[in-house]
Formats: structure tokens, C-alpha cells, sequence
């Protein structure tokens, strides 16, 4: 809708300028303002590079506090109530996030959660080759009222819901076949999902606007930018350390060497605490410092319809190096490819951006 209003307003400058100079310019002369103007306007696209830098500039928040010091191994959850996009973004503000993640990290952790919580489902229903994810579906629940969960949340189910259209799932290959025919319409729901995490951070207070003092403008005239707070610094640094040590030792409460319910228990944190791993794109390193510490089996502790159930050293032996995560998360290839493709598109890295065979 904004692309829309610059672009009419770039249609109305060229006109105001045009028409005045084919009145009373010489005819030469106006002939060659209106050509320019029309080539400047096809090669240049004013309108589509103003948008461009809106949503750039959207995305950036200053630093300009310290935090407390905090224990280097924190070994215990946060219990501040973040999302999993909303501790990505706070990861992202501190430049934690592998380069290789920023366009999909919270979108691919918030669809674990979704699964985790019950509000969709990823089900595999073709074959036994789970890597290939030809056969993994999201089954999107119509029964529950999505006005109840968070504002990215609802983002994101609506993306999806639109994508699947009256069905009750749809295909990984059939998303990312939906967002390549409209990667501009998808584009404003992935910018909708991020606007969403920036408010709610915002909310809490983790996130503040002001005015900019470093600018020489007058106070009233002065730009205003969004700041973390210093209650935001604290909170990415207390996130920040817990992360890195579930990458290296992590610690579960529930653990213990018998079935029953306390491996249940077990299973149920291990898999909050690898998508909290995925929010800050280290899912891969955190299985491997999981399977290790726990000496556990995947299948010990989910079914086999189960995302994290197909965990094995294969996925993960490639956790150290820039493409171990995508590696760890190819069964939602499609799913990565085709946000990568909304988030990116129109950008410069964005016309790099394809679909796997």
C-alpha cells in the first residue's frame, strides 16, 4: 500500500512537471525533459527505493547502555515470557544471530513453537525419507480462535491459512510454490509479523523511542529512533548467556535416567529449549551439547511424526560451520525458502533468492 502511494506521487511529480514543459517549453527541448523523466522513472524506480529504505530503517534500534554483568553460565531460562521471535530480535540487536539466519530464524522458531504449543501441526505423510521433507505438511487447526495469541503469531497462521486456502494443511512445496507466484503480498506479512515483535517488545519496555541528540536540528525537529532500553539490554544479555550455555553444557531440570513421567517432562523441555536455540540460530549446536551431555536417543523421546524425532549425528555433523543450520532444518527447506524469498524480495540479496529442485 505504500509502494502505491509513492508511486502515485512519483506519476503526479512527473505530470506536474511534464505538462507545464510540453505548454511552454520548445518542442526539442520538451521532448527531451519528458524522455528523461520517464527513463529516470522506469530505471531509477524512486518510488520502490524509498519504500526499500523505510523498511530498512525500520528494522534499526541504537544501543546505548550497558548491562549489569551477568554469571557466564547461566544455566537457567530467562522468565521474562519472550517469544521465540521476540528473543531473535533481541539476539539480532546484539548481532548474535548467524548472518545465514536473519531472514528466517524466528520465523522457522516460531513454527516449531506453534507446533510445540498444539495450534498447528507438522506431519510428515509420505515415506520414510524425512529429509527430503516431500512429504511434511503443516496442518493449520480452523477450530481455535487465533485472536488469542500474540500478534506475530496470528501473522504468521494467517500467512499460512491463506496458503493452504479452504484446505485444512498444505504441502511445504505448496507454500513455497504460493509465496513465489506473490512474494510482494507475502512481503508485507512478513513485515506485519516483525512490525508486531517491535511492538510487543516495545510494550514491554525492552524497547524505547526518543529523539535523536545527536543531530543539530531543533529538539521539535529532530528525528526519532527506537533505542533498547536498559532494561532490554539487560534482558538480551541474561538471553545471551543462557544461550551460549545450552550450545556448550546445557542444563534440564526434569532429567531423569527412567521412563515415565519425568521423561515426558524431559522431552517436553528439550524441545523448548532446542527452539529457543533456534530463535538465535544455533538449533544444530545446541542438539549436538544436548545429545551429548543426556546421552539420549531422539526416538526415546518422541514418535517418529515428530519434528526434532529425526535428531542424528548426520544432521548435526555439520553444526560448526556456516551451514549447519540450514543443514539441521532441511526438512523445512521449503518453508525457509519461501520466507527467505517474502522477507528478501525486491532486495539485493533478494535476487538471489530460489527455490530448491
Amino acid at each position: 500500500m505504500l509502494y502505491l502511494f509513492f508511486l502515485l506521487l512519483e506519476i503526479l511529480l512527473i505530470a506536474a512537471i511534464s505538462l507545464p514543459t510540453a505548454i511552454f517549453a520548445p518542442l526539442p527541448v520538451a521532448f527531451v525533459v519528458i524522455i528523461a523523466l520517464l527513463l529516470a522513472a522506469v530505471f531509477l524506480r524512486p518510488a520502490k527505493r524509498i519504500v526499500q529504505y523505510r523498511r530498512k530503517r525500520s528494522r534499526v534500534v541504537e544501543r546505548r547502555f550497558h548491562p549489569r554483568t551477568v554469571p557466564q553460565g547461566l544455566t537457567l531460562r530467562p522468565t521474562d515470557g519472550l517469544s521465540p521471535a521476540e528473543v531473535f530480535r533481541m539476539m539480532e540487536l546484539l548481532c548474535a544471530v548467524p548472518k545465514d539466519r536473519h531472514a528466517v530464524a524466528d520465523f522457522t522458531a516460531t513454527l516449531l513453537d506453534l507446533n510445540r504449543r498444539g495450534i498447528l501441526t507438522l506431519r510428515v505423510t509420505q515415506g520414510d525419507d524425512f529429509l527430503r521433507a516431500d512429504g511434511m505438511r503443516i496442518v493449520c487447526r480452523r477450530d481455535l480462535d487465533i485472536k488469542k495469541l500474540a500478534a506475530h503469531e496470528q501473522c504468521l497462521l494467517r500467512l499460512l491459512r491463506r496458503a493452504s486456502g479452504p484446505a485444512a494443511s498444505i504441502q511445504l512445496s505448496a507454500f513455497a510454490d504460493y509465496v513465489s507466484r506473490a512474494p510482494g503480498r507475502c512481503q508485507r506479512d512478513t513485515d506485519a509479523f516483525r512490525r508486531a515483535v517491535d511492538r510487543a517488545l516495545m510494550k514491554k519496555r525492552l524497547i524505547g523511542v526518543t529523539r535523536d541528540d545527536k543531530s543539530t536540528a531543533p529538539p521539535l525537529f529532530r528525528r526519532r529512533i527506537r533505542v533498547v532500553t536498559p532494561r532490554g539490554e539487560q534482558c538480551a544479555a541474561l538471553w545471551h548467556a543462557y544461550l551460549r550455555s545450552i550450545c556448550t553444557k546445557p542444563y534440564l531440570d526434569s532429567y531423569q535416567p527412567m521412563p515415565g513421567e519425568q521423561q515426558q517432562a524431559f522431552a517436553k523441555e528439550a524441545e523448548r529449549l532446542l527452539i529457543d536455540a533456534a530463535a538465535a540460530g544455533y538449533c544444530a549446536r545446541a542438539a549436538e551439547a544436548l545429545m551429548r551431555e543426556y546421552l539420549f536417543t531422539p526416538e526415546s523421546l518422541w514418535d517418529e511424526h515428530h519434528y526434532f524425532s529425526a535428531m542424528t549425528e548426520t544432521r548435526i555433523a555439520f553444526a560448526g560451520t556456516a551451514s549447519g543450520e540450514s543443514y539441521f532444518f532441511l526438512p523445512l527447506r521449503h518453508f525457509e525458502t519461501a520466507i527467505r524469498t517474502a522477507v528478501l524480495y525486491g532486495t539485493a540479496e533478494g535476487k538471489f533468492v530460489g527455490f530448491d529442485d
